[in-house]
């Protein structure tokens, strides 16, 4: 989820925005069940904070920050 824009990007492997650069993965091998948000040709639109959340009896929760400078975009991540 883009959280500044309250817009849901993807539900479980499904991509939810029209937007075609947006793309989600996860390893299925990987003991963490790790997902990943793919944002290709990142634009400074996209720039902001993102949210994932795991649906279980009590909902997980992480935030990400997207920075974007120049051609490169930079991350960092905090958990709550």
């Amino acid at each position: 989820m883009h959280f500044e824009q309250s817009a849901i990007l993807t539900v479980h492997n499904h991509v939810i925005t029209r937007n075609p650069r947006i793309s989600v993965t996860h390893d299925k091998h990987d003991k963490h069940k790790t997902w990943f948000l793919h944002i290709n040709n990142v634009q400074e639109e996209d720039k902001g904070r993102y949210m994932c959340q795991i649906n279980t009896v009590t909902a997980k929760t992480q935030f990400g920050y997207l920075h974007v400078v120049g051609k490169k975009a930079e991350t960092e991540r905090s958990e709550n």
